[in-house]
């Protein structure tokens, strides 16, 4: 039976070194997957090392002839996915051993799961007594409950994948609607015991390409130039910071986040700058 297989997208773009590390530990795992590899153009030699690897749970590959983002990458899986469970491993990520098989059991077994993902941060940021108050239980498993999950390394049956998918080709990172998932009454999260995942581009990472000589100028990860940062240390220091936030922030809150103004909060403001200005 499919259902319960998961299948996997991975995209990747010049960062064959990851992507080698990342896929001689994926194919080791003995779990049954499906795997869905689109490159962007690489050309670093990426996609001949695509093009040749050798594994029947390969199911789709399709060497894209530029870097088109994440949106067509991620339709074109969830369109062609053809079991009951999809998600995303970034070509960075190196996942616990058997953490798919768990997940997609879990999502199969109680149908008020939305997403369920593992954590990218360190071990040791993980903490279980900042993260008491949002531990959810579903069924028979605990959830760190989270309005998102990272979406570098993540699962969810792929009905709720394809309902919640965005088809604005401008959305940043992967095109899902976290906030819509939670709004629904499914449970995204973590599930507990926690899956650990190492990414090899966090800056506190001994694998990390930015530490080298050069590396920062060369490798800086793309949220780290957007912040500006001056170079691992503050990058390190600001991603720490992240993983604290999802540990404290109350669901309500995140659900706040970056949602635009209601229609009485813009009344509201108004009025306050019109009786705030001062009398002619």
């Amino acid at each position: 039976m499919t259902d319960t297989i998961p299948s996997i997208l991975m995209v990747s773009w010049n960062r064959r070194e990851y992507y080698e590390r990342t896929m001689a530990h994926l194919l080791a795992d003995p779990s049954d997957f499906r795997l869905h590899l689109w490159d962007n153009g690489s050309e670093d030699g990426l996609a001949d090392y695509i093009a040749g690897l050798k594994d029947d749970r390969i199911v789709a590959r399709h060497l894209n002839p530029a870097n088109v983002g994440q949106y067509d990458p991620w339709h074109w899986f969830v369109n062609g996915c053809t079991t009951g469970v999809g998600g995303k491993l970034d070509d960075d990520i190196l996942g616990e051993a058997g953490w798919m098989t768990r997940f997609a059991d879990m999502l199969m077994a109680e149908p008020q799961l939305g997403l369920l993902g593992g954590w990218v941060f360190l071990p040791e940021e993980w903490d279980a007594e900042a993260a008491a108050h949002k531990i959810r239980r579903v069924g028979n498993y605990e959830i760190f409950h989270n309005v998102w999950v990272a979406g570098c390394i993540f699962l969810g049956r792929i009905e709720t994948l394809r309902d919640f998918s965005m088809h604005d080709p401008q959305a940043r990172g992967v095109p899902i609607n976290h906030k819509g998932i939670t709004r629904a009454g499914l449970i995204s999260g973590y599930p507990l015991p926690m899956s650990f995942a190492h990414n090899q581009d966090d800056p506190r990472s001994p694998l990390c390409r930015m530490n080298r000589p050069g590396g920062w100028d060369q490798f800086a990860a793309y949220t780290a130039r957007m912040q500006k940062f001056s170079g691992p240390a503050e990058y390190g220091e600001w991603i720490s910071r992240d993983a604290r936030d999802i540990l404290e922030t109350p669901i309500t809150d995140q659900l706040k986040l970056y949602d635009p103004p209601t229609t009485i909060e813009r009344f509201t403001r108004k009025l306050k700058r019109v009786l705030g200005r001062p009398k002619a």
